[in-house]
């Protein structure tokens, strides 16, 4: 929920209502007109009298009420104009600040003239930063582009395959560059492409690394003090620091190193023994969480044994339990107590669960999925 609260003066409140009232002020004032104009002809002047005031205080608020589907006019015209002016499409080639662009296409122009987007037919392309682009173009903020060493795309789509700042881009994929337009951050390769990356050792050290990426899939970069992959599928297996990770999955750096992959071959990571397809996260060098792939051998952890198919998350630099979901047809045992699913921890200390079946706690007997807490499992139980 928002924090954010917005409020308006009483008048303008009152002025609001009257706008919205317009319908049934304008009843009032035409019964209060009606009963003026049969009072002339009935000759009650006492009566017209007594109509004098009501009429000027309806007739003051249904021109107030008025003057809001006015103002309400006056804006929503302006705004048409403004749209009109800004948005449109061109009869003719055009040329904005030597950005050629074809007939027919969409023009978008900010409120000082300047030219922010581009959308053009599939069949027609634009020139813009060495490549060429079709369908909806986005450009940078105007501010930005007159910064040496920047583009001026923010995103768009490639009209063919093209070498975008080195790297190899497919045509017809979807480009994105930082909000500057100085470095690429994500497109589809056309080939298998060697790229940089970051890792950090557990004592902190940064080292740069190269790796592939494999061709026809997504890669993205993040922007840390450099252009650094941040993510792409690897072609082959790939040996990152004192981790073997798989070819054909998924590889993620953030800016404190690597963040996760999927184990090439059984292999010591942290304290624990991991299982050959085991996918594993990091937080600055350490092991975070991974998940056991079904058949795997159990592990403990904690002193619970965890069985295979159980994502595991850990207590940050503890190596302890922090989180636990367990699928379904499995259970871990705490203090004689089988729990399933979501199974909580601090940091190897059991928090809450739920039940792998029916259970007795404190001598009344629970459903299976019945939540457990921590002072329930120090009590005696029985099945």
């Amino acid at each position: 929920m928002s924090d954010i609260e917005v409020l308006f003066l009483p008048w303008v409140t009152a002025w609001f209502l009257l706008g919205e009232a317009v319908p049934y002020i304008t009843a009032a004032m035409a019964g209060l007109v009606a009963a003026v104009l049969l009072s002339r002809r009935s000759g009650h002047a006492r009566l017209r009298r007594w109509l004098r005031l009501p009429i000027v205080i309806v007739g003051a608020a249904w021109l107030a009420g008025l003057s809001v589907w006015v103002a309400y006019l006056a804006d929503w015209v302006t705004t048409e104009m403004y749209v009109a002016r800004h948005h449109y499409r061109l009869d003719a080639a055009t040329t904005f600040a030597g950005i050629e662009v074809p007939k027919g296409s969409w023009v978008s122009l900010d409120g000082e003239w300047r030219l922010y987007e581009i959308d053009t037919d599939e069949k027609m392309a634009v020139s813009i930063d060495g490549a060429r682009w079709h369908g909806e173009i986005r450009l940078i903020e105007s501010n930005a582009r007159t910064a040496p060493g920047r583009g001026r795309i923010k995103s768009a789509t490639l009209a063919e395959d093209s070498l975008v700042q080195g790297i190899p881009c497919r045509g017809g994929s979807f480009v994105e560059f930082s909000d500057d337009g100085r470095d690429l951050q994500h497109c589809t390769l056309t080939q298998r492409t060697t790229v940089a990356a970051e890792i950090t050792d557990t004592k902190g050290e940064k080292t740069t690394v190269e790796l592939d990426c494999a061709a026809d899939r997504d890669i993205w970069f993040g922007i840390w003090g450099r252009r650094l992959v941040e993510r792409c599928l690897l072609p082959a297996e790939a040996r990152v620091g004192s981790i073997a990770c798989a070819g054909g999955q998924e590889i993620v750096f953030d800016g404190d190193g690597l963040a996760a992959c999927t184990l090439a071959a059984a292999q010591r990571v942290g304290q624990f023994d991991l299982a050959a397809k085991t996918p594993v996260g990091f937080i600055q060098g350490h092991l975070d969480r991974f998940e056991m792939p079904p058949g795997s051998p159990p592990l403990t952890i904690s002193g619970i044994a965890i069985p295979p198919g159980t994502a595991v998350q850990l207590c940050y630099r503890a190596q302890q339990l922090d989180r636990l979901f367990v699928p379904e047809r499995s259970y871990v045992a705490v203090g004689g107590v089988k729990l399933t699913g979501n199974v909580n921890f601090d940091c190897g200390r059991f928090q809450f669960g739920s039940l792998f079946e029916e259970t007795v706690v404190r001598g009344r007997p629970l459903p299976r999925g019945a939540a457990i807490l921590h002072d329930d499992v120090r009590s005696p139980l029985t099945r």
